[in-house]
């Protein structure tokens, strides 16, 4: 018996170090590769096949922990970027690849106006009396100071991303959009489609990844959880959801806010965990047609942090970008895909006409982001890292106002 423990903790021994190799081995073969971005064509498709693995690792029933593709996935899209194997997150927080467009003007930070806060429950009205189209004004109340190490301000590079900077499909009504699927996709009988919902539709706003946070600035500082997020509700996607809630309720909108943080404390399973809260939900509130996903998009890298910038209204604005997701990866049945691409295309149109550069391109995913839990389910992702809060807050106001009018006016 002695001999047989013996031998069979050899065994253990040598299995153990035969893994240990074979992962070292792919470490090694992942960072060269990083580091040399010129290698080839097979080297420059390899962060775009990374970041689609690590994208399917972050939806619901999977249990895959890959380093993040954001930067890997920027020095395949931005002209004269390089990545060095330090650069890369072992957190990888933000999958949205960047687009092309070089940076079109700059954007300064909003300066002065009222300090955000927070809005009423979901389940009645707002009185603050800050309408939709009350200009630019900023809810009135003192948000509490943070707490901890603030996060670091950094400047960013302002951006208008229209589509015509090449790497897009265009389509009637000035639309543009990136297909990352294999379908093909009739902008013109999306357009002339029936929405799937009447006026009386009532909205969800929930975010899958609430801690995301904006560049701090001495106005609207917090004390950050992780690299650009927080768990301060004041100050990540919960602050900006309140305002698009706001907005839906003054117009008239049924809204429902799930503020819920389900990033954290892991970061894993964030697709599981809001999936569940969605259907709870709308088992709760069956009157609920439309989802939307809040996000913030992340653009950076080298050192170099972009903001987008929407030229709305008289203040510094974020632009919006809506994402229709599919079951092109396989991974999850969506055979609806196409309804909510309806709404996403009506969505796309109204933003052009009523508020031009606010909409970034749309998106076409291969995977649905929880979107088969509504007919109108969409992820939409409002300015990025680079952006402030008061930025995004406008940009998701404005959002607001379109997102109402379409409902409003759905037969």
């Amino acid at each position: 018996m002695r001999r047989y423990e013996q031998a069979k903790r050899g065994l253990d021994g040598r299995a153990l170090f035969t893994r240990l190799a074979a992962v070292a081995g792919v470490c090694l073969f992942l960072r060269a590769i990083a580091a040399e971005p010129e290698a080839g064509p097979a080297a420059a498709r390899f962060p775009e096949g990374l970041g689609r693995l690590i994208l399917a690792s972050e939806l619901p029933g999977t249990d895959i922990e890959v380093p993040s593709p954001g930067l890997l996935a920027l020095a395949s899209e931005l002209p004269g970027f390089s990545l060095s194997p330090a650069d890369a997150s072992p957190r990888r927080p933000d999958y949205t690849v960047p687009d092309k467009d070089p940076p079109a003007r700059g954007g300064d930070e909003a300066d002065g106006g009222d300090a955000p806060s927070g809005v009423s429950p979901p389940d009645r009205p707002a009185t603050d009396g800050a309408g939709a189209s009350g200009g630019d004004r900023l809810p009135e109340a003192p948000v509490p100071p943070p707490v901890g190490d603030e996060e670091p301000e950094m400047d960013a590079i302002g951006t208008t991303i229209t589509g015509s900077g090449g790497g897009y499909t265009g389509a009637g009504e000035g639309i543009y959009f990136k297909n990352d699927t294999d379908y093909p996709i009739d902008v013109e009988a999306a357009l002339s489609a029936p929405l799937p919902f009447g006026a009386d539709a009532a909205v969800l706003i929930i975010h899958t990844h609430g801690s995301e946070a904006y560049n701090p600035t001495e106005e609207d500082p917090y004390a950050a959880s992780d690299p650009s997020r927080t768990e301060d509700l004041n100050y990540n996607m919960i602050r900006v959801g309140d305002e698009l809630v706001r907005v839906l309720q003054a117009r008239g909108v049924t809204a429902y806010h799930d503020r819920s943080i389900y990033d954290y404390p892991s970061y894993t399973g964030s697709y599981d965990r809001s999936l569940r809260g969605a259907e709870e939900f709308v088992a709760q509130h069956p009157e609920i047609k439309v989802i939307i996903d809040l996000h913030r998009d992340a653009l950076e890298g080298d050192g170099v942090l972009y903001k987008t910038v929407a030229d709305v209204g008289d203040a510094p604005c974020a632009q919006v970008m809506v994402i229709c997701g599919t079951d092109a990866a396989g991974i999850q049945p969506e055979p609806d895909w196409h309804i909510n691409l309806g709404v996403a295309v009506k969505l796309q149109s109204l933003m052009n006409d009523k508020y031009p550069t606010l909409a970034r391109p749309m998106r076409i995913s291969q995977y649905r982001y929880n979107q088969n839990v509504a007919p109108g389910g969409l992820l939409v992702e409002v300015g990025t890292n680079g952006n402030t809060l008061r930025e995004a807050i406008r940009a998701a106001m404005y959002f607001g106002e379109c997102l109402a009018e379409l409902i409003l006016n759905s037969n």
